[in-house]
């Protein structure tokens, strides 16, 4: 379980910033964090046998939140945006496009891609 200790520190921080921007209340945003590492953890030998760990995290994290935004036990945001996804890590939280593909679980080539007017920045 320090795999699973080390990648909770290494996403806590940007999953709930990022929760809590799309949810719009820190509370409920703590909550869907919460619950999304709760499922990884319970998960989690089967995440690390995934082809891409972080991207299985994503979208459980994805989920969590769709289900605080509707209040129901079922995801209710439309289908993902990595393109939006990738703008609100990168401008909104300021993450540099390595950052952004590592909480993203996708290759940093990819997310320059998705960024293709923007420099790196901290994170």
């Amino acid at each position: 379980m320090a795999a699973f200790a080390a990648f909770r520190e290494r996403h806590y921080e940007p999953y709930l910033h990022y929760a809590a921007l799309r949810i719009g209340q820190y509370g409920a945003a703590e909550r869907a964090v919460a619950a999304a590492f709760t499922e990884l953890a319970v998960s989690w030998t089967a995440v690390l046998g995934s082809s891409g760990p972080a991207a299985v995290a994503w979208d459980i994290l994805h989920d969590h939140i769709g289900q605080a935004l509707c209040g129901c036990c079922h995801p209710c945001l439309p289908g993902r945006s990595l393109h939006l996804e990738a703008q609100v890590l990168h401008r909104r939280l300021q993450l540099s496009s390595e950052r952004v593909a590592e909480v993203l679980g996708i290759p940093v080539e990819d997310v320059c891609g998705l960024l293709p007017f923007l420099g790196t920045s901290k994170g």
